[in-house]
């Protein structure tokens, strides 16, 4: 009885799928296969080739900003040969200017080179990692034709048994039993099929993703290479003209050095014949002396400073600005342009020179000028050394703030040693700068705060002078530094 109820069950479950259900039993090693695994498996696959794509994608998107980065900065580096090229053409050239341009020039060119250095490595990582793909394209192209070719054995098989009934194999078993085993099975590898044929939808576009990644890491690997074989190409050419420019730096150091000796010599000179040269000298370095003291204080106080400079960078950000579109309007050619970028022309430390048109009388460090006090700097003693700049424009000439700070001493600070009017300026980060030999008066006091458009005196030959200009002295952190290198 309970054998006649599992056989009415079995038709009643045939009867419901259907008599048209063909399939075909795998053979070999594909009857061992898990269909779930390798379908989980290939999705995997296909995970790891899309996370493959989006990574080589930013690896793309980096090597783009650093090609960006690399043309930007050979522009830049143009430009300073030309600055450089002008200025040694000039009949004013000036020996430490120049050595400084041509010194940046070489930073940039080393600083290419380093790019392209990495630029060559990025361009071998990509390389292999598009060969690495292109073999993954070869595995997975394979393993797609033998699962189509399984699936193909699976279908043709079940064309040829779908000739045969359902009802007749089960009626051709030898017993119900058996008969509703084959019946379960048949069913059962239909599923194994609509697995295989989810795998192998999920192959294809695992590569189709492995192709289109490999298609633009090509584009992309051309680009790079492109871009490499120009700027190295350009990059020689720099070098051969750097070299040309430091060979006529040198004939300008021997003028320079020529142009300095006859200074010193005059300055000298005019020492002598005032007299009392002994008395002076110690006069000078009481007041060098008294002038490192004062710096060192000024240093200490600077703290309570910190509020106003920050409102000075805040006003001098907004002077800026309008600058720059007074210059954008009024620059209507290319000589206009020149003129309004030299005008504003602003250093990285955010300094402009303290006057707008002015020539150079003498240059920053060690010297022969007895006159000069000595000074310890990088670890080395000079008997003599001039700690700023001087450079001259005409009696009354205005003098600006250098840039954003807070001034912090003026008047005669550094009496009873030295008789000159002066002005110093705190732009925090310990940086002062300092203006010396004004006019008497006082045309700024202590907590003014100043920009770069702030008139904190007038040239004039008051205290230690030898005719109306400007000593402009920067101090960074307790040591007198070439103002130069703050400058633009």
């Amino acid at each position: 009885m309970r054998r006649r109820s599992h056989l009415a069950v079995t038709f009643v479950a045939l009867l419901t799928v259907g008599w048209s259900v063909v399939t075909t039993q795998p053979s070999g090693s594909a009857l061992a296969a898990d269909p779930q695994a390798e379908l989980a498996k290939t999705r995997a696959q296909l995970a790891d080739a899309q996370s493959a794509q989006q990574l080589l994608a930013a690896t793309l998107e980096r090597q783009r900003s650093d090609l960006v980065r690399l043309e930007r900065r050979s522009e830049d580096l143009d430009g300073q040969l030309d600055l450089a090229r002008a200025e040694l053409a000039a009949v004013t050239a000036e020996f430490e200017r120049v050595s400084r341009l041509l010194a940046q020039v070489r930073e940039q060119v080393t600083a290419i080179e380093t790019q392209l250095a990495e630029l060559h490595a990025q361009i071998a990582e990509l390389d292999d990692q598009l060969i690495a793909v292109a073999a993954d394209i070869s595995l997975r192209t394979a393993a797609l034709g033998d699962r189509e070719a399984l699936l193909e054995d699976h279908l043709r098989s079940a064309y040829e048994r779908s000739q045969t009934s359902l009802l007749e194999v089960l009626l051709s078993a030898r017993s119900l039993d058996e008969a509703t085993t084959q019946a379960g099975y048949l069913m059962a590898v239909s599923d194994q099929d609509a697995l295989l044929a989810d795998e192998i939808r999920s192959i294809r576009a695992e590569l189709e993703t492995r192709r289109a990644t490999l298609k633009d890491g090509r584009r992309a690997l051309a680009d790079a290479r492109a871009v490499a074989r120009d700027e190295e190409s350009m990059l020689t050419a720099r070098r051969d003209e750097l070299t040309a420019l430091e060979a006529e730096l040198g004939t300008l150091r021997a003028a320079a050095d020529i142009k300095r000796a006859e200074q010193e010599a005059a300055l000298n000179a005019s020492l002598a014949a005032e007299g009392d040269v002994e008395a002076k000298i110690a006069e000078n370095e009481r007041a060098a002396q008294a002038a490192n003291e004062l710096a060192a204080q000024l240093h200490r106080q600077a703290a309570a400073q910190e509020e106003a400079i920050a409102e000075a960078k805040r006003r001098a950000a907004a002077e800026a600005e309008a600058r720059r579109r007074a210059a954008e309007q009024a620059a209507k050619d290319a000589a206009a342009r020149e003129a309004a970028a030299r005008a504003n022309a602003t250093s990285s430390y955010g300094f402009r020179w303290p006057e707008r048109s002015f020539r150079v009388t003498q240059e920053w460090g060690p010297t022969g000028f007895a006159l000069e006090p000595p000074y310890t700097y990088g670890g080395i003693y000079y008997p003599n050394f001039h700690a700023g700049i001087d450079f001259a424009s005409g009696c009354g000439t205005p003098i600006y703030s250098a840039g954003a700070g807070v001034v912090v001493a003026s008047g005669q600070p550094l009496l009873p040693w030295d008789y000159g009017f002066g002005v110093v300026v705190d732009h925090g980060g310990g940086i002062q700068t300092w203006y010396w030999h004004m006019q008497p008066g006082v045309v700024v006091s202590p907590g003014t705060i100043v920009t770069s458009e702030s008139v904190v005196g007038y040239e004039g030959s008051t205290g230690m002078s030898t005719g109306c200009h400007v000593h402009f002295a920067v101090n960074d952190n307790g040591v007198w530094q070439n103002p130069r290198n703050y400058l633009p």
